[in-house]
């Protein structure tokens, strides 16, 4: 179990305070999650490996989902300066190794859509969009240099491969009673293995994408 991060309940003053206690909230919360999932996670236990009330924590974060969404962006910010960082010629298996060893981003991807975007404001969902456009557009600009493929082709790739990480993530994850199901033959016959299955459908992108296939 996670150990408490701020040390005592003293209020952040400055600025910088509140940003260091920012980043040690979502340090909690990611580790948190990794542990027990989304839906079994409370703010309360957040608050508690914290050393904050909820009440404070709400000053930071309003909601669950919100919290996880700024958790979720930071492993974007995390996973897109990886990829810029990557050598033209790493590319496409650093790509997906990259990707792979970024857990919280994959982990967080597979549930964007349907936990942690509900809930939001307009503002917030636009916000949050926006980030997501921008660091998208920085990775688009990375596979482009790298591949020679036009900045709309790669934008398409880079959605494709957002998508099959979701898709593989609930294949080769399923319900605790249907992994059982599936424990012996035959039916294990549909027990996937999320980094195998997810490189499997990068290299065929890959490939439609560094061929000029990828419409």
């Amino acid at each position: 179990m996670t150990g408490r991060l701020c040390g005592g309940r003293r209020r952040a003053r400055s600025a910088a305070d509140k940003a260091e206690r920012e980043q040690q909230i979502l340090t909690a919360a990611d580790a948190l999650f990794r542990e027990r999932g989304l839906d079994r996670l409370t703010l309360a236990e957040v608050a508690a490996h914290t050393g904050l009330t909820k009440a404070a924590l709400y000053r930071y974060f309003r909601s669950k989902e919100v919290l996880f969404l700024a958790v979720y962006r930071r492993a974007l910010d995390r996973l897109v300066a990886a990829i810029e960082a990557l050598p033209a010629q790493a590319f496409p298996g650093g790509f997906t190794d990259t990707l792979l060893a970024h857990d919280s981003y994959c982990r967080l991807t597979a549930i964007l859509h349907v936990a942690l975007e509900a809930g939001l404001s307009e503002q917030e969902a636009k916000d949050f969009k926006h980030h997501l456009l921008h660091q998208t557009r920085r990775l688009q600009a990375r596979i482009e240099s790298i591949s020679g493929q036009p900045a709309d082709a790669c934008f398409r790739y880079l959605m494709q491969c957002q998508q099959a990480l979701i898709g593989c993530w609930h294949l080769s994850h399923p319900s605790d009673t249907v992994a059982r199901a599936m424990a012996e033959p035959p039916l294990s016959a549909f027990r996937l293995d999320f980094a195998e299955t997810l490189r499997q459908h990068l290299a065929l992108l890959t490939d439609a994408l560094v061929n000029g296939r990828n419409g």
